[in-house]
């Protein structure tokens, strides 16, 4: 009773954390392109990032959006040769392909750090001189980084590691469902 409240308040959680992630993105990137809109058609002329950013942040918008739609079973899925198998197999063959997205999530956010210490330090051409604007405004060397590709391929890092949370929770979910005689799932 106590482990299924608990893997519950993990899972509404982790849903949150994916759905206010996911929010939060795309109401950034509305807010840019909107805000950019408007700041071209009053003064002729666009801000700098307001390009470039809103991709950034879209890439960070379906990483939490994939996690997400795969904890809420949401996801893309060719059902057409599954939906014929037996309820017991077909619930066997989810956890198995909830193992297999567990270690490609894995494997992605492995993936996004090397890619990130190869190419992270990359420099943004558009971004540059609003990267150094702010960093000579501010006296803090921690805005170069932006400037550079790092925090944006951080993407993959981050989408890597909430996709393997997702299909951990659903593996859970699956084997507690799998295992149990009574319907209740965690």
């Amino acid at each position: 009773m106590i482990m299924t409240t608990l893997f519950r308040l993990i899972r509404r959680i982790a849903m949150g954390v994916f759905g206010a992630g996911a929010g939060l993105a795309m109401a950034l990137i509305f807010l840019i392109v909107f805000g950019n809109a408007v700041i071209r058609y009053v003064f002729g002329s666009s801000l700098a990032w307001g390009d470039q950013i809103p991709v950034f942040l879209g890439i960070y918008g379906v990483m939490f959006g994939l996690a997400l739609a795969y904890v809420q079973d949401r996801h893309v899925r060719f059902g057409i040769v599954v939906d014929f198998l037996p309820s017991r197999m077909r619930e066997g063959l989810f956890v198995a392909v909830d193992l297999a997205v567990l270690v490609i999530g894995v494997l992605l956010a492995w993936s996004g750090y090397l890619f990130m210490a190869n190419r992270g330090g990359m420099r943004i051409s558009g971004l540059s001189s609003t990267v150094r604007s702010l960093r000579d405004a501010t006296g803090l060397e921690f805005f170069s980084v932006l400037g550079t590709l790092a925090p944006y391929q951080f993407a993959l890092c981050l989408g890597g590691l909430l996709l393997a949370v997702a299909a951990l929770i659903k593996v859970i979910e699956r084997l507690a469902e799998l295992c149990s005689t009574s319907p209740e799932v965690p």
